[in-house]
Formats: C-alpha cells, sequence, structure tokens
C-alpha cells in the first residue's frame, strides 16, 4: 500500500526536488505552503509551477502562513536566487491553489487518514503548530512527522541555528513537544550526507530528461551558494535527503532517540538543543538521524530524474 503524505513546503530549489520525490515515491495528497525561504507568493508560484512541470497537476497546493508565529524573520533569496529557482524565468503557471487553509486542509486530511498520514515537514514548522495548536488531538491521528531542522552546533543561519528552526522557533518548540512520532534530520547529517558532488552534477546532466535539467535550472544558485559559504564542491540537499530517507529507512545508518528543544531567546534564538545524556529521563521525544547512506539517497534521486 502506497503510503500517504503531505509535504510541508517554502518552496524554492531543494524544496521543488522534495516534491518530485514525495510525488515519485509516495501518495501526495497535497503541498501545504508555509513562509520561509522566499517571497511567500514566489514560493506558492514555484509550487504550482513544480507540479505542473512534472505532471502532477492533480495533487492540491494549500495556502498556509504567510508568517513564522512572532515575524521575526528574512528571507534567503542569495542561497535560491531572487525567485528560489536559480533565477530560471520560467512560464507562469496555470495551476491554482486551493482555497481551503492549509491549516484546516491537514486538520481534516488527518482525519480522512486516521493513522496513515506522515508529514514531510522540510520548512518552518508554523502550519503544523497552528494546526496542533486548533486541534491538539491531531498529534495521535498523524502516523509520523519526518522534520528537517535544527543544528547541533554549525548553523547555516547564525552561528548556532538552522534555517528552518530559526525562522520559527515557537512553532518548532510546540511541534517538538506535542506528542508526535518524529525523526529529524539536523543540518550536520545533510552537509555529510545529502551532498551532491560536481561528478553527481555532471552526471545529472548526462542524464539529459526534462527532469534533470530541471534539477539543475532550479539549483544553480543553491549551488554556487554551496560551493562559495559552505566548503562544499557540489550542492548540499536536505530536504530531498529527508524526503528519501522517509521513502526508504534504510539510508539513515545511525539515530538516536533524544529529548529535543529549541532556544527562543536573543542571539541563541533557534538553537536545538539534545539532552545527549538523558538528564532529563522518561521525556524522550524524537529519532535524530545521525548518519545516512548517501550512495542511496543519490540512487534514489537520480532514479526519480528519468
Amino acid at each position: 500500500m502506497t503510503r500517504k503524505v503531505i509535504l510541508d513546503s517554502d518552496t524554492a530549489s531543494d524544496d521543488t526536488i522534495a516534491i518530485l520525490l514525495a510525488s515519485k515515491y509516495f501518495e501526495l495528497l497535497g503541498v501545504t505552503i508555509v513562509a520561509g525561504n522566499v517571497d511567500y507568493n514566489q514560493e506558492v508560484k514555484n509550487a504550482l509551477f513544480t507540479l505542473e512541470y512534472i505532471g502532477r497537476q492533480d495533487v492540491p497546493v494549500f495556502l498556509g502562513s504567510q508568517r513564522p508565529i512572532l515575524g521575526k524573520w528574512r528571507t534567503v533569496e542569495e542561497v535560491h536566487g531572487s525567485n528560489g529557482m536559480g533565477e530560471w524565468n520560467y512560464p507562469q503557471p496555470t495551476k491554482q491553489p486551493e482555497k481551503e487553509h492549509a491549516v484546516d486542509a491537514i486538520i481534516r486530511l488527518s482525519k480522512e487518514y486516521y493513522g496513515e498520514l506522515e508529514i514531510l515537514a522540510i520548512s518552518p514548522l508554523t502550519n503544523i503548530a497552528l494546526a496542533y495548536l486548533k486541534d491538539p488531538n491531531i498529534s495521535k491521528r498523524i502516523k509520523k512527522i519526518w522534520i528537517m531542522g535544527g543544528a547541533f552546533s554549525r548553523g547555516n543561519t547564525t552561528p548556532i541555528a538552522e534555517f528552518n528552526f530559526w525562522v520559527d522557533p515557537e512553532a518548532a518548540k510546540i511541534v517538538l513537544n506535542a506528542g508526535f512520532d518524529i525523526t529529524l534530520v539536523p543540518w550536520e547529517t545533510a552537509e555529510l550526507y545529502g551532498v551532491l558532488s560536481e561528478e553527481d552534477w555532471n552526471h545529472i546532466s548526462r542524464i539529459n530528461t526534462r527532469l534533470s535539467d530541471f534539477f539543475i535550472k532550479v539549483n544553480k544558485t543553491l549551488k554556487e551558494y554551496s560551493s562559495k559559504n559552505q566548503g562544499v564542491m557540489g550542492s548540499i540537499h536536505p530536504d530531498s535527503l529527508t524526503v528519501s530517507l522517509a521513502y526508504d529507512n534504510s539510508i539513515i545508518l545511525e539515530s538516536s532517540m533524544k529529548h529535543v528543544d529549541v532556544e527562543l531567546c536573543s542571539d541563541s534564538r533557534g538553537a536545538m538543543l539534545v539532552d545527549w545524556y538523558n538528564l532529563q529521563r522518561n521525556m524522550v521525544n524524537v529519532e535524530i538521524v545521525l548518519k545516512a547512506d548517501n550512495k542511496r539517497f543519490k540512487d534514489i534521486l537520480f532514479s526519480a530524474l528519468y
């Protein structure tokens, strides 16, 4: 039986490939949009175009929160391009978003697919936190949440904070402590195991399909940013890694069950707090992915581009 998922997205570059992977390997019930990477309306346009381009016009797009809970954040066009799609001047999509709000769609689908629905949360967690605040019983109905977020110490937005947790740390704190079954992929894991090298990019170019061309165009700025600012000759794909290991759990080579929380204050805002020594006994709430199979991840990604 095909697993049923929602993908929660602040759609830009790697998010679009995560959408592609989710559409290939799961029954994708919807894409919900949340404030994050770039201008919100641009994120919506990116998601609509992506689904149209990959031939999945049937997948609904639900509009969610246009700001974090406290509204303090900045977009990161320098990572994804001014339009979030590597400056690709793609055509205006004809697909339209749904009228139902993303929070209501998440709650409704959790009831329709009680105990089956999984959420691929590759963005700030605002929509999911708001869904929980509106209907706390949702944590009993959702089968699993796969989260890309948090950093142990190598923040990619501040010296200590990863972008998704930094954008809306209040939402992250709410979701992490709401009782969901959570597997979390932190930034350092993605940085090590979600990497595509120059040779991988050459391989994608040689695939020479509409989808491989899509990959290259949307990730152009991401590759430039990764190479210039993150010491990677290639690109880092945390969202695609998260969707891939959700699909194939054998990609997870090592993980650890810990209590995880989020700092909300001052310069440490968005920092992930991990209780490595189980000081808060009986409070384990997250499986943290520590090591992953980079080759298996790439095999899954490359297969989706044919």
